[in-house]
Order: C-alpha cells, then sequence, then structure tokens
C-alpha cells in the first residue's frame, strides 16, 4: 500500500470541521500522528491496541488512506481522515462527504437503505442526492442482489462473507449525458454477524471507486473465529 493522505489526491480541498472542540481537535491530531510515517499496512495487534475504529480507502488503486471514527449519529456513522475529509456513511453506504472537490452533500430517503433492514434485504432504493457543482435533487435508482457467500481475505486470513451487490441508475442530468449512467457497488457482509466488512462503491457516474474496508471490524471477527 502506498503511504499518502487524500491531501495529495485531492489537491488542497480538504475542509475544515467547523465548530471542533479541542477533544475533535485531539483526535484529528491523533489521526495524523496515526498516518506519519505509515505505510497503511495495519496488522491486527495494532488495529486493536487503537482506541478509534479505523476505516481503510482505497481510491481507484491509486491512494490509501486510514479513516477513523469520529462521531456516531443514530445511524449514521462519520469517518474523518488525518486532513478531516469526512465520510458519512449510512450503514455502509456513502450518503455525504466533505472535502472532496465534488461533495456529496444530501441523500434522502435513509430509512429505506436495503443494508438498514433487519433481516430481509429490500430489492430497490430510490433517493435524490444533493451533488455539489452537479446537480441537487438528481434522482438515483438502485436494486439489490443478493449473489451469495464470498470468501474475503483481511490480514492476509479468510473470511466468509455474504456478497450483495447494488445496481444503481443515475438520472439523465448534464454533464452526464454521454458517458454510461449505470454502475454496480459491491458489499461484503459477515456471514455470521451480517455486520459490513467492506465494500467497493462510487456515488456518481464519472466518480472515483472507493474500496473501503472496517479494519477494526475485520479484527474483531478474525479474533472471534479464533
Amino acid at each position: 500500500m502506498n503511504k499518502c493522505s487524500l491531501s495529495l489526491l485531492l489537491c488542497s480541498c480538504a475542509l475544515l470541521l467547523s465548530a471542533c472542540s479541542g477533544t475533535n481537535r485531539a483526535y484529528i491530531d491523533s489521526i495524523k500522528y496515526l498516518l506519519q510515517d505509515k505505510t497503511l499496512e495495519f496488522s491486527k495487534e495494532e488495529v486493536a491496541q487503537y482506541p478509534h475504529d479505523l476505516l481503510y480507502v482505497n481510491i481507484d488503486n491509486e491512494i490509501t488512506a486510514a479513516l477513523g471514527l469520529s462521531f456516531i449519529d443514530g445511524d449514521k456513522y462519520r469517518w474523518v481522515s488525518g486532513d478531516e475529509v469526512v465520510f458519512t456513511m449510512h450503514h455502509g453506504v456513502i450518503v455525504q462527504t466533505e472535502g472532496l472537490p465534488v461533495d456529496l452533500h444530501y441523500t434522502s430517503d435513509l430509512d429505506n437503505n436495503p443494508l438498514a433492514g433487519d433481516d430481509v434485504l429490500a430489492y430497490r432504493w430510490d433517493r435524490f442526492v444533493d451533488l455539489d457543482q452537479v446537480a441537487y435533487g438528481a434522482q438515483v435508482s438502485s436494486t439489490w442482489r443478493v449473489e451469495g457467500e464470498s470468501t474475503q481475505i483481511y490480514f492476509d486470513e479468510p473470511l466468509n462473507t455474504l456478497k450483495i451487490v447494488e445496481l444503481v441508475t443515475f438520472s439523465d442530468i448534464s454533464p452526464f449525458y454521454n458517458i454510461g449512467l449505470s454502475w454496480e457497488n459491491y458489499y461484503y457482509l459477515d456471514a455470521n454477524t451480517k455486520y459490513l466488512l467492506s465494500s467497493t462503491q462510487k456515488f456518481r457516474p464519472d466518480g472515483r471507486s472507493y474500496e473501503m474496508i472496517y479494519l477494526s471490524r475485520a479484527q474483531r471477527a478474525l479474533a472471534e473465529k479464533d
């Protein structure tokens, strides 16, 4: 994995968190320390010792970053990088970002997120999104299917997962007339606990692809397996 922070990719577009308290500042400083002189090759032992949950992000197979869990608001989890780029996830789906060149400001109808269901996967999710510089109130529809069991490797060890595929269709709006408006996102849930362990997703047609691995969850799942 490459040693780098998100700022190299984002062309100095990182957004400072507003009204950042002393506690949050100390937390962000600890994330910066974590990234310093690191290759992002974390061992299970390192992840287990870290006081906050960690999320690994690989962007288009070009750059890697570590994010830490900074805040939980109901079913929304906010993850922050060392240079203060924020991903807000709702049951593992990217629903808001801060600090990217093109931010996702809002996602509607979160109650219908198929991954939010306790037992039965809903097979369709229609929502509206607000994308910076692109469109506000753009319609997005997706259909979901359970593809079956899949063995994924975390910390060089196998875990049985349940693979879920989301086929996303974006509304036919400018500036996306001449590109593909559909793509697939992938989600891998722990076959036993149904906790999301990793995903590969993007939130706009011409956007980058984000591979996300929940390092702390994977570490705990492997510890229970042992």
